[in-house]
């Protein structure tokens, strides 16, 4: 066997001979080699060393302001390299530092790097630090979603004054690595959203321009994060308001690539908001704000970035869609999500790419309930198939389940134009999938929701047979889909699916002699017009009336005497 240290102490002699390039190549690699790898049992930061910091002093004022930020919730290890970063337009150059960043976050399990250079001066004559930080790709679909702007420029005197927004930077990277291992980041997050704000607040004249916008976005960024996990409408309220705040500090005409992301997740913001919300006047905001961003992120400057505003802007456009009556809006839509699949392809993006694809086949879907041919569905199955060739249940289970059960939603509305039942078959076939992985202790509303689109097909296939057993299954999936949609929970879904579970009872007392099954669908319809009513759902209460008075009516039928 080679002994490896020896072999490292042969060697390094004859190479401080040589001296130059090769030598520091290989003595950084030699120290790099050396260095251990986090443990896996705290926020890992990977601390690389800093362009222009020649005595290492800002690393060292950073080290010690995380440490005070975190005390002993981090670990930080120090990398010897320089991570090489673009300044504006140069797009291959930034992604290939990306590229670089993510390669020694594997190598050293960290979850995110810290990296920077000596930026200049400001208008107060300090020396400005422009910091990066990067997250290491746990989710790369999750990742796509929308844009960090990854810089934050600080005065080198940041320690005393800013150590919050470094705080609050460091938590929305660490977030994904935290949530993966099950811990309850909300408060941590929370921690230093509230670490944040004072310096938000304050108007410190000492800050240039880019200091503000940098401070105000990463504000902003914090609390997007805190308002999608917790569900806080407030905190997505309060990260619009700072995104527009920061939006005067980074102009388009001063600071084009940070006002363009800016924008975009200020859409992203706004998007997350209109999705919770009844009216639309969020959702037109933003679709507006990725229109702006798609201005200065374009194509031929920054493809890929504007491949996932075009996702993102189709996402916008498409819950809009779903909203109004007309198709124009899903028809925009289908057009952004094809502009984005130009760029984010299978080749260079598999995983972004499949998203989009699936994102397309929702939209297709869409379109394709509200026209009377099968083109669009046939088109949206084709979009979930292309999807599934890089959403494998290995890659991205949950993923792989979500696109499964959109697949089979659009085999069932297929399936209702047509008489056959392949395609109901196929639809079942895909829900069960979906199943193994939405299972109900992993995602119980999902499982549920997957439960109950499986009692539909499988009560259209028994409809359209004579025997019982589809529509006894049917009957079992919807049971197994209410342990989870319940009434306190979610209760216009437990209205819906305990209408649909009368549904199937229904077709099985047509076929029966007795009275058990009809008895049993009639107190289902009276439980689902329990919750619809107050609440109003008047399209669910005149197809749930219906549904009830045609029991009734068999009922009464069959208590008559012969």
């Amino acid at each position: 066997m080679i002994e490896w240290g020896l072999l490292w102490k042969i060697v390094e002699k004859p190479l401080s001979w040589i001296g130059g390039p090769l030598y520091d190549r290989y003595t950084r690699f030699a120290a790099q080699r050396d260095i251990r790898r986090s443990a896996g049992r705290k926020i890992a930061i990977l601390l690389a060393k800093i362009d222009g910091d020649n005595n290492d002093s800002h690393r060292r004022t950073l080290a010690e302001t995380i440490r005070r930020e975190f005390r002993d919730a981090i670990e930080i290890t120090r990398w010897s390299s320089i991570l090489p970063l673009a300044d504006g337009h140069e797009y291959d150059a930034e992604h290939g530092a990306y590229a670089v960043a993510q390669r020694w976050l594997k190598e050293k399990q960290c979850d995110v790097l810290i990296a920077g250079r000596e930026k200049g001066k400001n208008a107060a004559g300090e020396t400005v630090l422009s910091l990066q930080f990067v997250t290491a790709e746990y989710d790369q679909e999750k990742a796509g979603s929308y844009k960090l702007t990854d810089t934050l420029d600080l005065p080198i005197n940041f320690v005393s004054d800013l150590g919050g927004a470094v705080a609050a930077r460091i938590m929305i990277g660490a977030a994904p690595a935290i949530d993966m291992t099950g811990h309850f980041i909300l408060p941590a997050m929370r921690a230093a959203a509230a670490r944040c704000e004072p310096i938000v607040r304050q108007s410190n004249p000492a800050f240039d321009a880019d200091t503000r916008g940098s401070v105000l976005h990463s504000y902003a960024l914090i609390k997007t994060t805190i308002g999608e996990q917790a569900g806080s409408n407030d905190d997505l309220a309060v990260a619009v308001a700072t995104y527009r705040e920061a939006l005067k500090e980074w102009t388009r005409e001063r600071a084009a690539r940070s006002w363009a992301g800016t924008q975009n997740n200020l859409g992203h913001a706004l998007s997350r908001l209109g999705e919770r919300e009844s009216g639309t006047a969020r959702l037109d905001e933003a679709v507006d704000a990725y229109r702006e961003a798609l201005k200065e992120w374009t194509r031929e400057c920054t493809p890929l970035d504007w491949a996932m505003t075009q996702n993102n802007l189709g996402t916008a456009l498409q819950i809009l869609g779903v909203r109004e009556s007309g198709t124009a809006r899903l028809d925009e839509a289908v057009v952004a999500y094809r502009e984005a699949l130009k760029e984010w392809t299978r080749e260079r993006m598999p995983l972004q790419w499949a998203g989009t694809q699936n994102n397309l086949g929702n939209a297709l879907v869409s379109l394709g309930e509200r026209e009377s041919g099968t083109a669009r569905l046939d088109e949206a199955v084709a979009a979930y198939r292309e999807a599934l060739r890089e959403r494998t249940r290995e890659r991205v289970p949950l993923y792989w389940a979500t696109t499964q059960n959109n697949l089979a939603n659009a085999l069932v509305t297929l399936a209702e134009r047509e008489s056959g039942t392949a395609r109901l078959d196929e639809a079942v076939a895909a829900y069960r999938e979906a199943l193994k992985e939405h299972t109900r202790e992993r995602t119980p509303l999902q499982w549920a929701t997957t439960q109950n689109n499986l009692g539909t097909a499988l009560q259209t296939l028994g409809a359209r047979e004579t025997g019982l057993t589809n529509l006894d299954a049917a009957v079992a999936a919807y049971r197994e889909a209410l342990k989870e949609r319940t009434r306190e929970r979610v209760p216009l879904d437990w209205a819906l699916t305990q209408n649909n579970l009368g549904n199937a009872l229904a077709t099985l007392g047509e076929r029966e002699s007795g009275t058990a099954n009809l008895d049993a669908a009639l107190a289902a319809y009276q439980d689902a017009l329990s919750v619809l009513e107050p609440a109003q759902a008047t399209f669910y209460i005149s197809g749930t009336r219906r549904n009830l008075a045609r029991v009734e009516a068999l009922l009464a039928k069959r208590s008559k005497p012969n």
